[in-house]
């Protein structure tokens, strides 16, 4: 997995969650007019939800000469991590990774999926998974490119219900001692 040089990826501190947030609902600006008002006032919540979780939560930012650039939320197996899931999903989770708009394609995406591999790779586990829609046809592209492949079995419906909530996993080579 190729990821950008000049791009360092950590945890967040609490004092950037905000700064957080807000370059996430930037992010997926793009989407606005395609979730309609509705929808995308609830997403806006699930956004600002999802960073005050209380839960474990790996709360990543990508940085660019000391700029936020990137961010991406990590949760470890958990029951309840999806509202409409019933099933608890049995490896580490990325939720809500965002670029901003003005920094893409330039492997910053990469560079978070890549320190989400090797975290959850570090605790043993042999799968890193997310979840997307075909709203999204950038994000799918990225994630089929990284080697990702589709989990059906962990889909749901968005609370549009209408929208295909898409599971996707990638396999990591995991070191047995």
């Amino acid at each position: 997995m190729s990821t950008a040089i000049d791009v360092s990826v950590r945890d967040a501190r609490p004092d950037e969650w905000e700064k957080a947030v807000a370059l996430t609902i930037e992010a997926y600006r793009q989407y606005e007019t395609g979730f309609g008002p509705a929808f995308w006032d609830q997403y806006i919540s699930n956004i600002k939800a999802q960073w005050k979780r209380t839960e474990d939560t790996w709360r990543l930012v990508a940085e660019q000469e000391e700029k936020l650039v990137g961010v991406a939320l990590l949760y470890p197996p958990q029951e309840g991590l999806y509202e409409k899931l019933s099933e608890t999903i049995p490896y580490p989770e990325i939720r809500l990774l965002g670029v901003d708009p003005s920094a893409r394609s330039k492997g910053i995406a990469t560079s978070l999926i890549a320190e989400c591999a090797r975290r959850a790779k570090q605790d043993g586990f042999a799968y890193l998974g997310l979840h997307t829609s075909s709203r999204m046809p950038d994000a799918v592209r990225l994630y089929l490119r990284l080697g990702f492949e589709r989990e059906p079995r962990y889909d749901f419906f968005a609370a549009d219900q209408t929208t295909v909530v898409e599971a996707y996993r990638l396999a990591l080579a995991v070191v047995q001692t």
